[in-house]
């Protein structure tokens, strides 16, 4: 999801031209030290390479892309340094990935207004409802779970409540055979001892 919504974005911002203080110019006090900004291709350029490789890389290249990004947001937290990081972490194919604060921080930097270029609202509001989608989805797996298990367990208790009848009852049944097996076999006792008084030990 997050990897064709950056394609779109950067054939449309390659495809277009940006011109004046709206798209070109970053404002005066907006986190960054330069006054004016690079075209809206290349102002997404220093994005969109650090996502590719967090998208396509390996685990170690991954996490040294990562370490990096962290790094230079701590070092000089900077508009471009923090949505830099929070597009990272919004980047479901790694290690350090983490939806939350990826929302928290892309919801900061969107709350600045003139601070973020058209093309950088337009990137962290892609991956901003990219991370509340997963968000709700991974709230809904759990929920899930959380009912699957509980399920399970009920099932369990009752098969065991079940099985514990059942067991109860063979007891019952045995108990009960074997007294008539004892009754039984007193009768039979005491017809062969009437028998035997009657005839004679020899009798059959």
């Amino acid at each position: 999801m997050v990897r064709a919504a950056l394609l779109l974005l950067t054939v449309a911002v390659a495809g277009c031209s940006f011109g004046g203080r709206g798209a070109d110019y970053r404002p005066a006090g907006a986190g960054d030290a330069a006054t004016t900004a690079p075209s809206g291709a290349e102002a997404l350029a220093v994005y969109l390479d650090a996502l590719r490789d967090l998208l396509e890389g390996d685990a170690v290249v991954q996490a040294d892309v990562f370490r990096t990004i962290a790094a230079a947001a701590d070092s000089a937290p900077t508009t471009t340094n923090r949505l830099r990081l929070a597009l990272a972490l919004a980047t479901p194919t790694h290690a350090a990935s983490d939806p939350v604060e990826a929302q928290r921080l892309l919801n900061e930097l969107l709350a600045t207004g003139s601070a973020l270029l058209p093309e950088e609202r337009t990137l962290a509001l892609i991956h901003l409802k990219d991370v509340e989608q997963r968000l709700i989805l991974d709230a809904e797996a759990e929920r899930l779970q959380r009912a699957a298990t509980a399920a399970a367990a009920q099932r369990n208790d009752r098969n065991a409540q079940q099985l514990q009848a059942a067991l109860e009852e063979n007891r019952l049944l045995r108990a009960a055979l074997d007294e008539a097996r004892a009754k039984l076999d007193a009768i039979t006792n005491i017809e062969r001892s009437i028998r035997e008084r009657e005839n004679g030990p020899d009798s059959q």
